[in-house]
């Protein structure tokens, strides 16, 4: 089947005007007031003139005035490229930034991308209200529908996992009354899909396609591209747990990955968040695959804070990251500690073999076996060589309600 939806591009929208009009401090505005409100902003400033692209002095200065055609400049976080080249265009600008929700031209009072006029610094346009127009804009300009293709790009999903997608065979109809299924009553579902041979690959097909088509939910409650993405991102988490685990392309734990096509669960930068509407608790998950730094925990939490409403009054989290005994074993430095400080640890659960699970990626009855890699593999082994469990600990944060 060959899906026919739209890609999602970049809205433009330019701020012109004179020289000493006021543009910069608009842009800059504007800029703070759509990025607060989880939106990607780029900025392209158009330069009349010409422009000294660096600082005198420093090495990619000295390399371009040596002649290179073009100096590069990168590290872990950023990058930065200067390049002689005649009248470079807008379009050719805006292709560097495709992650963007929208790029903010200052400038190019010719254009014809839509654009407001500055005409004085004290008569600078209201920047919240330019911001609600430009909220609307990126709305309209965002497809409706999500490409399969672009999905699997973006959630970084393995070449064969993409091949599983692409060529699974399910007709319209089967696809609809699975889906069907699964919105009406989830446990059938399971029950049915658990009696399939290759459920693995089926709903690795399934989920695929269901995440695709809520993304119009996603357009409709304003939630950014970015949450869409590193929240369906956990489908590629968990075909690398199958493929490790069954040696077969597919999904394991299809029922924690409905969480995510039922929008009761988001991830937020570095954490997950799990709303638990009885209780009034948003249950905190800790996805694999990246350090777990500190600063990044502190920017979730807060996007959490903005995120959801007022009536979640806490966060909670269980895991064998906030087990007290881990204080035995690590620096007060480490991260894990800083992130278990966060809580208020309430409860611990023994024995409980999360620990092992997570540190060694599975548990094995020959515990000699473990490897030791890393601190953390060292310590975690001698320990339960010695007969302890990590265990788990169960800890609570009260929200700060914006």
């Amino acid at each position: 089947m060959v899906y026919q939806n739209i890609k999602v591009h970049p809205v433009l929208f330019g701020i012109a005007g004179w020289k000493h009009s006021g543009k910069t401090t608009l842009m800059e505005a504007v800029i703070r007031i759509l990025t607060e409100r989880g939106w990607k902003v780029a900025a392209v400033k158009h330069d009349g003139h010409d422009f000294e692209p660096d600082r005198e002095g420093t090495d990619s200065w000295r390399y371009y005035q040596a002649g290179a055609c073009g100096c590069a400049v990168f590290s872990s976080k950023r990058f930065q490229v200067v390049k002689t080249k005649e009248d470079p265009g807008l379009e050719e600008m805006a292709g560097f930034f495709s992650e963007a929700d929208v790029i903010l031209v200052e400038g190019m009072k010719g254009a014809t991308h839509e654009k407001v006029w500055c005409t004085a610094p004290d008569e600078l346009p209201d920047p919240r209200k330019l911001a609600d127009r430009i909220e609307e804009k990126i709305r309209e300009g965002r497809s409706r529908k999500m490409e399969i293709e672009t999905l699997m790009e973006k959630i970084l999903l393995p070449d064969e996992g993409k091949t599983c997608v692409r060529t699974y065979s399910m007709t319209e109809a089967a696809y609809q009354s699975w889906k069907e299924l699964f919105y009406k009553d989830t446990g059938a579902f399971f029950e049915e899909m658990g009696r399939r041979t290759d459920q693995e690959q089926c709903c690795l097909s399934l989920y695929v396609r269901m995440a695709a088509d809520l993304y119009p939910e996603y357009v409709k409650q304003s939630i950014s591209d970015q949450v869409y993405f590193d929240t369906f991102s956990d489908i590629t988490i968990w075909y690398g747990h199958c493929l490790r685990e069954k040696g077969i392309p597919g999904l394991a734990e299809i029922r924690w990955l409905a969480l995510p096509l039922q929008m009761k669960l988001f991830r937020l930068g570095r954490l997950q968040f799990e709303q638990d509407p009885e209780k009034k608790i948003l249950h905190v998950h800790i996805p694999e695959g990246e350090p777990l730094l500190d600063e990044a925990c502190g920017k979730s939490f807060e996007e959490a804070d903005r995120f959801f409403g007022p009536e979640y009054t806490m966060y909670d989290c269980e895991s064998w990251l906030l087990s007290p005994k881990l204080r035995k074993l690590l620096k007060p430095e480490s991260n894990i500690l800083k992130f278990q400080n966060r809580f208020q640890v309430e409860k611990i659960v023994y024995p409980f073999r999360q620990a092992e699970e997570r540190v060694f990626g599975a548990i094995r009855e020959d515990k000699e076996h473990y490897p030791e890699q890393t601190s953390l593999q060292r310590a975690v082994k001698q320990m339960v060589l010695s007969g302890e469990d990590v265990g788990i600990g169960y800890g609570t944060i009260h929200r700060n309600i914006l």
